[in-house]
């Protein structure tokens, strides 16, 4: 492998953890803050929030694993 080659799979390497971090954070913090918002609406903030962060947490995840996907049979050639 060469200089140029192992530099650009560091970039690489580093975009998908930058994507699968985000997807994470972005989905958790986005579910808590409309669980907040919600809840304070209407009156039932516990159960607000539990559901929407279990559902970014989903979200995230599932975000993470369509960014993955691509990568997960590189290397059976």
């Amino acid at each position: 492998m060469t200089d140029d080659q192992k530099g650009n799979r560091i970039w690489r390497t580093m975009g998908l953890v930058s994507t699968i971090s985000s997807y994470i954070v972005g989905g958790t913090v986005g579910g808590v803050f409309i669980g907040l918002w919600l809840g304070n609406q209407f009156g039932a903030k516990p159960f607000f929030i539990i559901t929407f962060l279990l559902l970014g947490l989903g979200t995230g995840f599932y975000g993470v694993y369509k960014a993955v996907e691509p990568f997960l049979g590189e290397g059976q050639k």
